[in-house]
């Protein structure tokens, strides 16, 4: 999962977050972060993370990163007696599994996209479930660009997942132009806790994103991205009723093996004043299974002195319906859903920043003398609506509160 964070800026420069470059190198840090995730489906998530990057030459740095996922939920505990692995008729099977509660929330939570999961294999007294994901990279300057790669690794009672990501950037025109390409794959085993059988899921995205410079007060950005995913594409922990609803047989979703996801988007990043910027973003979703979607973003930063910056944002988020979701199914089909990110729907969410960094030329926080030290706050709020109520609630409204607690030192 994608944490929060900021990255710091000179007031002068606050409105252009400017594009990474082949000259540079992540800068030597700690950085720890404590975030946690709460919803009205009762679901409760806390994920702290700690990462370390430092430079091993003037052309190289390494970073190592490790996350954990720990949720508490009541339809967790409820699942550890349940039984049945029948592909069709699953009447032993426990229809009180929620699959949010085995899903950690990160700062987008959109009905087409879901958040990583994060159930988790080891046993803990004060959890229902724990996942544990180890992250190790690398990036090196070379001829002018800028490549990086990683390996990531995750681990939970029901799911795993291994993913090489890379990517490589170069700048022109006096870095006033940058360009950026990226490749991520991953192999993932699903082996549920209800079922007698392991089935595999692979995940292979292309990214192409390109940044100019518009002077000195504006940045624009167009980002593109093309995504392969093949096998177990469904959740096997849903259900779906056929027949009466006193009486209904239940059956485990049925979804096509293959999706292509596609998406392409812009940003525009201008000066307000010397210490406030705006951006404004747009990005538009298709796949092969019929869903698109509409995304429409706006984020205010400001300075509230050299040591204090606050960030606002807004979005606003819109999607169709995949071709094979149905709100009731009367009789199987050979593809079937209960799962509402494919239903019709849109979500809002309001973000709000403050980044806290150290410096000596101040009196008035003094717990920020080191420059070295930066504090990072973040609070979202999303709301969800489908027309279709999740499968586990029937509820078509969902609230979220993510928020992250950070600090950054460094070295």
């Amino acid at each position: 999962m994608v944490k929060n964070g900021f990255i710091p800026v000179l007031i002068l420069a606050v409105s252009i977050n400017r594009p990474v470059t082949g000259q540079d190198l992540p800068a030597d840090e700690l950085q720890v972060n404590f975030s946690g995730y709460f919803d009205s489906f009762d679901v409760n998530v806390l994920y702290p993370n700690i990462s370390l990057t430092t430079k091993v030459s003037e052309t190289t740095s390494i970073n190592a990163r490790y996350l954990v996922d720990m949720i508490t939920a009541a339809s967790i505990r409820g699942s550890s007696n349940t039984s049945g692995d029948s592909e069709n008729d699953e009447r032993g099977f426990d229809d009180k599994i929620d699959p949010a509660a085995r899903t950690a929330a990160t700062k987008k939570v959109d009905a087409v996209t879901a958040a990583s999961s994060s159930a988790g294999g080891f046993e803990q007294p004060s959890f229902d479930d724990v996942r544990n994901e180890f992250n190790l990279g690398v990036t090196h300057l070379l001829a002018g660009n800028r490549i990086s790669l990683n390996g990531i690794y995750s681990r939970e009672s029901d799911y795993s997942s291994k993913t090489l990501a890379g990517t490589i950037s170069h700048g022109f025109a006096l870095k006033n132009t940058t360009i950026e390409l990226g490749y991520v794959h991953s192999w993932d085993l699903v082996f549920p806790v209800t079922k007698d059988w392991t089935r595999s899921k692979n995940v292979v995205t292309y990214s192409a994103n390109f940044s100019q410079l518009l002077g000195k007060n504006a940045l624009i950005q167009f980002l593109s991205s093309y995504m392969e995913y093949s096998g177990y594409l469904a959740d096997a922990y849903q259900q779906i009723r056929i027949g009466p609803p006193d009486n209904p047989v239940l059956y485990a979703p049925a979804h096509p093996d293959k999706r292509i996801r596609r998406a392409l988007g812009s940003q525009f990043k201008f000066r307000l004043s010397q210490i406030s910027s705006v951006q404004i973003g747009y990005r538009y979703y298709w796949d092969s299974w019929d869903v698109r979607s509409h995304t429409i973003s706006t984020d205010y930063m400001t300075y509230f002195s050299p040591h204090v910056m606050f960030d606002l944002g807004l979005r606003h988020y819109l999607q169709s319906r995949a071709y094979f979701f149905k709100p009731e199914y009367t009789y199987p089909e050979d593809l079937m859903t209960a799962d509402i990110k494919l239903e019709e729907g849109y979500s809002n969410e309001v973000q709000l920043g403050l980044t806290l960094s150290g410096g000596r030329d101040q009196d008035y926080l003094p717990f920020l003398t080191d420059e070295n030290v930066q504090y990072n706050l973040a609070l979202n709020i999303y709301q969800r609506h489908t027309l279709t109520g999740y499968w586990f609630n029937g509820e078509n409204n969902l609230i979220a509160t993510n928020f992250n607690i950070g600090i950054r030192y460094r070295f």
